[in-house]
C-alpha cells in the first residue's frame, strides 16, 4: 500500500507539471537535485534553471530561490587559495577542492546572478543577504579567503540592474560602493580594484570612486599572511584601475598614491617570515611607477626603510603528500608513466604493450591500495584521486581506458564518505563528469547513471538532458 501510494504521488506530480506546461524530464531532475547533499542541489538546480529547456520565468525564478536557500547549508562558507602552493600537500588538496566553487558564497553569488535577466530588482536583494564573514588569514598556514566572485557580481549588478539615466547610475554608484565597503582583508583588494574597472564609470564617477577606494585601503586590516599571498596581484590590478581612469582624463594619480600608502602601511606591520613575495612587490610598484614616467617628486618609489616589518610571525605549515612508502612508490610509477618532460610520453610509446602493461600494473596496485598509512582519509582519498585521474589522463582508446574509467568511477562512488570531504571528492567526480563531453561520453555517461551514488547519477541524467558538462566555477 506505501508503495502504491507512492507511485501515485509520482504519478500526481508528473500530471500536475504537464498541466502547468513545465517539461517533464526537467521537472523530475528537479525532484532528483532535492535528494543530493545542498552543495550539489544548489549547482544542479541552477545548471536547470539557465536551461534552455526551462521557458517558464516564474519557474525559472523558482528554481534560482530554492538553490541560493538550498546554498545556505554548504559546508564551507567560501573559498580559499595559496600563492606558490604544491597541489601535492594537504594544504594544496583544500585549494583544489575550493575550486570547486560550492561553497556558500559561490553558490548564492551564481544564484543572484542567475537572477538578473529574471528580475533585477529581486537579484539585487539576493546579493545583499549574501553574509562574507571572512576570517584573515594566519602565519601558520598558507591558505586564505578568496572571494574575488563576490565582487565581479556586484560589478555586474550595479553596471546592469539600474537605469542609464542619471538617477539610474546614481543608485547604482551608491550600491557599488556600500558593498565595496565590505572589503577589509588584503586579499579583497585586487578584487575591488576589477570590480571598479568593470563598473565602467564615467570621468565624474570614477573621481568618486576613486575616493571611495583611498577610503577601503586605509580602513583595511593589517593582514601579513593575505598581503604576502596577494601584494603583486595588489600592484597590478590597482595600476590597471590608474591606467583605466587615465583614459577618463583623471591625471592626478589618486590610485597609485593610495596604493603606495597602502603597501607602506602593510610592509611596516607584522609580516609573515616566509612572506618571499615582499620584495617582489615592492620591485614590481617601482617599475610600474618607471612605465609610466611618474616623476619621483610627484610620487616617490618604495625604498628598503618604506618595507622594514614591526615584527616577524610565523611560517606555514605545508603537509607534503606522498610520504609514505606506499603512497612514494605509487606516484613514482604514475610519473615514469607521465615520463621526464614537461609534456607527457607521446601517444605512439602509449599504445605499445611495453606501456599498456605498466599502466595496467599501476592500476592494479591502485585498486589494492587501501591507504592503512595515510594519516587521515582525506590525504588517502587525494592521493587515489590523483593517481586515477593520472591514468585517466595518459590511457590512450583502449580496453585498458574502458577498465580505468570503470574502476575509477567505482572508486569514487565508495569514497565519498565523509561531509567534510564532500568538495575534495567532487573536485575529481567532475573530472570524470566532464568526459562526457569526450569520445568516452556514452560509457561514462552508462557509469554515472549505474552507479547507485545519488550524485553521480544525478550528474549522469543532467548530461545526459543538457548534453553539457561545465564546471560550477564556469559559471
Amino acid at each position: 500500500m506505501r508503495v502504491m501510494r507512492a507511485v501515485v504521488a509520482v504519478l500526481l506530480a508528473a500530471l500536475s507539471v504537464a498541466a502547468a506546461g513545465r517539461d517533464p524530464v526537467m521537472a523530475a531532475l528537479v525532484v532528483d537535485a532535492r535528494a543530493v547533499p545542498p552543495e550539489f542541489s544548489a549547482d544542479v538546480l541552477l545548471r536547470l534553471a539557465g536551461s534552455s529547456r526551462v521557458t517558464d520565468r516564474e519557474w525559472q525564478r523558482e528554481l534560482i530561490e530554492e538553490a541560493y536557500l538550498r546554498a545556505y547549508a554548504a559546508w564551507d562558507a567560501y573559498r580559499v587559495t595559496a600563492s606558490s602552493l604544491s597541489p601535492n600537500s594537504r594544504q594544496g588538496a583544500q585549494v583544489v577542492a575550493s575550486d570547486t566553487a560550492l561553497t556558500r558564497v559561490s553558490l548564492q553569488v551564481r544564484a543572484a546572478q542567475a537572477m538578473v535577466p529574471v528580475d533585477r530588482v529581486r537579484a539585487r536583494e539576493m546579493f545583499e543577504w549574501i553574509d562574507l564573514d571572512l576570517i584573515a588569514g594566519v602565519c601558520d598556514s598558507p591558505l586564505v579567503p578568496a572571494v574575488d566572485e563576490y565582487y565581479a557580481t556586484l560589478a555586474v549588478l550595479a553596471r546592469q540592474t539600474f537605469g542609464q539615466d542619471t538617477q539610474g547610475r546614481g543608485e547604482a554608484v551608491r550600491f557599488l560602493t556600500l558593498y565595496l565597503f565590505r572589503a577589509h582583508l588584503a586579499t579583497d583588494m585586487p578584487a575591488v580594484a576589477k570590480a571598479l574597472r568593470a563598473f565602467r564609470p564615467t570621468a565624474d564617477e570614477a573621481v568618486y570612486l576613486e575616493g571611495t577606494l583611498r577610503w577601503i585601503l586605509e580602513s583595511g586590516l593589517r593582514d601579513p599572511r593575505g598581503f604576502s599571498s596577494s601584494s603583486i596581484d595588489l600592484v597590478t590590478q590597482l595600476m590597471a584601475l590608474e591606467d583605466a581612469d587615465r583614459t577618463l582624463g583623471l591625471t592626478n594619480w589618486n590610485v597609485t598614491r593610495a596604493l603606495r600608502d597602502y603597501l607602506i602601511a602593510q610592509f611596516k606591520g607584522p609580516r609573515c617570515s616566509d612572506s618571499l613575495s615582499d620584495s617582489t612587490a615592492m620591485d614590481t610598484f617601482n617599475a610600474a611607477l618607471r612605465r609610466r614616467e611618474i616623476p619621483p617628486e610627484t610620487i616617490r618609489p618604495l625604498a628598503a626603510g618604506d618595507t622594514r616589518p614591526s615584527s616577524m610571525l610565523g611560517a606555514a605549515r605545508v603537509d607534503a603528500y606522498w610520504r609514505t612508502a606506499e603512497a612514494r612508490r605509487l606516484f613514482e610509477m604514475g610519473a615514469r608513466l607521465r615520463g621526464p618532460d614537461r609534456k607527457p610520453v607521446s601517444d605512439q610509446i602509449r599504445k605499445s604493450e611495453a606501456w599498456q602493461a605498466q599502466a595496467e600494473a599501476l592500476l592494479i596496485d591502485l585498486e589494492r591500495w587501501t591507504g592503512g598509512r595515510e594519516a587521515v582519509e582525506r590525504d588517502y582519498v587525494y592521493q587515489k584521486a590523483v593517481l586515477y585521474t593520472l591514468l585517466v589522463d595518459l590511457v590512450p582508446p583502449t580496453p585498458l581506458r574502458t577498465r580505468t574509467l570503470r574502476s575509477f568511477a567505482d572508486f569514487l562512488k565508495h569514497a565519498d564518505r565523509d561531509r567534510a570531504t564532500r568538495t575534495l571528492w567532487f573536485a575529481f567526480a567532475n573530472r570524470l563528469i566532464e568526459l562526457t563531453r569526450s569520445a568516452d561520453r556514452a560509457l561514462v555517461l552508462d557509469l554515472l547513471e549505474s552507479s547507485g551514488h545519488p550524485v553521480l547519477a544525478l550528474y549522469g541524467h543532467v548530461e545526459r538532458t543538457l548534453g553539457t558538462s561545465r564546471r560550477p566555477s564556469d559559471f
